[in-house]
């Protein structure tokens, strides 16, 4: 399962070198505080959205583990600017598809973590109705890049984070 749209025509064409890579979308992203405070909207408008489907969270950390749960989590550049502010307590963790920010069933970025991370939730009628509310938001997110001229590019969480950190 995908917590978030198959990224088709979505990712930015790495052949033009006028677009920077990933880890530089993602610098970019980090400096624009317009833009950061734009995403930190949505992210409530997010939060506002499971409050009101009285979704519960069963806090056991299984989703975090995208490797043994049969799912993958994408983000926009400007989401791994955000979640990059709160530096990941176990970074080689991304190079084994699971979630750096993981420790026990406890997320340690849990202010900064993506979209699909606040509305993924794994089971009850709300896990289902949130899967629209996300590719809603998610459109937000990218006409957010699109108003502040940084590039959008959408990949992989774990693989994004690697190459963002470095992590081999």
């Amino acid at each position: 399962m995908r917590l978030r749209p198959e990224p088709t025509a979505l990712l930015t064409d790495w052949s033009s070198p006028a677009k920077p890579g990933l880890a530089d979308a993602v610098a970019a992203c980090a400096r624009d505080g317009a833009f950061l405070a734009g995403l930190r909207e949505v992210y409530g408008r997010a939060d506002a959205a499971v409050e009101a489907a009285a979704a519960t969270c069963l806090g056991g950390g299984a989703c975090c583990r995208f490797d043994l749960a049969g799912h993958r989590l994408y983000a926009s550049a400007g989401e791994m600017a955000l979640l990059l502010a709160t530096r990941p307590p176990r970074p080689r963790r991304t190079s084994r598809g699971r979630c750096p920010y993981q420790v026990g069933p406890a997320c340690t970025a849990r202010r900064n973590r993506p979209l699909g991370c606040r509305l993924y939730f794994c089971r009850g009628p709300a896990a289902e109705g949130l899967k629209a509310t996300c590719e809603r938001l998610h459109g937000l997110v990218r006409r957010l890049h699109e108003r502040h001229g940084l590039t959008y590019v959408y990949a992989e969480l774990t693989a994004g984070l690697a190459e963002v950190l470095g992590v081999v």
